[in-house]
């Protein structure tokens, strides 16, 4: 019986480990490195990288074996997660820039247009040199 209470209260301790470990700052800014990473894996499936169990620690409980993982799952996770934030932002403002010089083509022609309205409708000078008026020619 103590032997489940102690269990019991290795699993809580382990858990509120794990709560700590995960950050509540704003993620990082990545490095131009890893962003050259990215791009570079960026069309390959990620591979999980699995730990040897042969670099384990003889005297290594359960519960530490179990909070290694989750860190280095945690750890994982937060890399794929900031190369993901990263390539979001880089697309975003792709689309940003490229909304922006289709809104400069769209002012640009509008302007062009207005020009064109004005010059159509506005009042001609009668051609001639007597001031305006009409010629009375009998064909």
């Amino acid at each position: 019986m103590c032997f489940i209470k102690s269990q019991s209260d290795d699993i809580k301790k382990l858990n509120a480990e794990m709560v700590m470990l995960f950050p509540t700052s704003e993620l990082t800014p990545l490095l131009e490195k890893e962003r050259d990473e990215l791009r570079r894996r960026s069309n390959r499936p990620p591979v999980l990288e699995v730990e040897d169990p042969e670099t384990e620690e003889p005297k290594e409980s359960f519960c530490d074996k179990v909070m290694r993982w989750f860190r280095a799952m945690l750890q994982r996770l937060q890399t794929w997660w900031q190369k993901f934030v990263a390539w979001v932002k880089e697309m975003a403002a792709a689309v940003v820039r490229k909304v922006k010089a289709l809104w400069e083509v769209f002012e640009s022609f509008c302007h062009s247009l207005a020009e064109l309205l004005r010059s159509f409708c506005s009042t001609e000078k009668p051609h001639g040199g007597d001031g305006g008026a009409v010629s009375r020619e009998v064909l």
